[in-house]
C-alpha cells in the first residue's frame, strides 16, 4: 500500500512497529505509576522492554524465516532471508527473555512488582501489536483472501483482497482497549489469561482468510498451531494463578 514512508524503502513497518512500542509502554508506565511503583525503578524496567523487544525482534525474523525455509523446502527452491516478522516469534522468545531480565537485572535494586506487570501488559502488548498490523497493512504484506466483494482491498502488485491485517488491527484495539480498562478498574487480574483465550481463538479462525502463502501442516498454517498452543497455555495459566500467583480474593 504505502511501504516507503518518507522514501524510505519498508520505512512504514519500522515506523508502526516504534509507535506500537512506545504506545504499549506508555500505558504500561502510566498503570504501574497509579498503582504505587515507583518511578526511580522506571530506569531499569525501561532498561528490561528494551531488551526484551531488541530479543522479541530478533526471534520475530528469525522464526520467520524459518517458515520461509520450511516453505521453500516444499516448493522446491532456494530459501531467501526476509527481514519480515512473525509475530508468534517474538512473544515466544520475548516473554522469557522478560522474565530473566526481571529476575537477574531488575530484582537486584527494586522491590518486585511482576503481579502489576501479569495484569497490564497484556492489553499493552494488544495495543503494540495492533500498530505491528497496521504496519503489514501499509507494506502490503500478511493479505487476505480474495472475496470479489466490496471488502476487498486493492493491494498495488497483488490485486483485490480481504485487508485482513485491518481486521485484525480492529480486533486487537478493542481487546487491549478492554484489557486496559479491566486493568486500571481494577475489575480482574486475570487480563494474561483472557488475552490468551481471546487471541488465539481470534488469531486461529482469520488465518482461514489468510491470502499469502505461508506454508501448511495438515490442513492449519503455523500460526495455527501457535493459537492451539496458546489456547493450551491460558488454560494451565488458570491452575498456575490460583496455586501460585494470586490468591482466591485477587481474581
Amino acid at each position: 500500500m504505502y511501504p516507503n514512508l518518507f522514501g524510505i524503502n519498508d520505512f512504514s513497518y519500522v515506523v508502526m512497529i516504534f509507535l506500537g512500542v512506545i504506545a504499549a509502554s506508555v500505558i504500561f508506565f502510566i498503570y504501574l505509576s497509579k498503582n504505587g511503583v515507583e518511578k526511580k525503578s522506571f530506569l531499569d524496567l525501561s532498561i528490561v522492554i528494551i531488551v526484551t523487544v531488541i530479543v522479541g525482534i530478533i526471534f520475530a525474523i528469525l522464526v520467520e524465516n524459518v517458515y520461509e525455509a520450511i516453505k521453500a523446502s516444499v516448493n522446491n527452491v532456494a530459501p531467501k532471508w526476509t527481514w519480515a516478522m512473525t509475530f508468534y516469534g517474538g512473544l515466544v522468545f520475548g516473554i522469557p527473555a522478560f522474565i530473566l531480565m526481571y529476575r537477574y537485572y531488575y530484582l537486584r535494586n527494586n522491590p518486585p512488582i511482576f503481579k502489576k506487570i501479569l495484569v497490564i501488559a497484556p492489553g499493552s502488548v494488544a495495543i503494540g501489536h495492533a500498530f505491528g498490523r497496521i504496519g503489514c497493512f501499509l507494506s502490503g504484506c500478511c493479505y487476505g483472501i480474495t472475496t470479489h466483494t466490496h471488502l476487498d482491498v486493492n493491494f498495488p502488485g497483488i490485486g483485490e483482497h480481504l485487508p485482513t491485517q485491518l481486521i485484525e488491527m480492529a480486533f486487537l484495539f478493542i481487546l487491549g482497549g478492554i484489557l486496559v480498562f479491566l486493568a486500571f478498574k481494577h475489575v480482574t487480574n486475570y487480563t494474561a489469561i483472557i488475552y490468551l483465550f481471546a487471541y488465539s481463538i481470534f488469531r486461529f479462525i482469520i488465518e482461514f482468510f489468510r491470502g499469502d502463502e505461508r506454508g501448511q501442516l495438515a490442513g492449519l498454517s503455523p500460526s495455527q498451531y501457535w493459537c492451539i498452543i496458546l489456547f493450551l497455555l491460558a488454560g494451565l495459566l488458570i491452575y498456575f494463578y490460583q496455586k501460585k500467583v494470586f490468591k482466591k480474593d485477587e481474581i
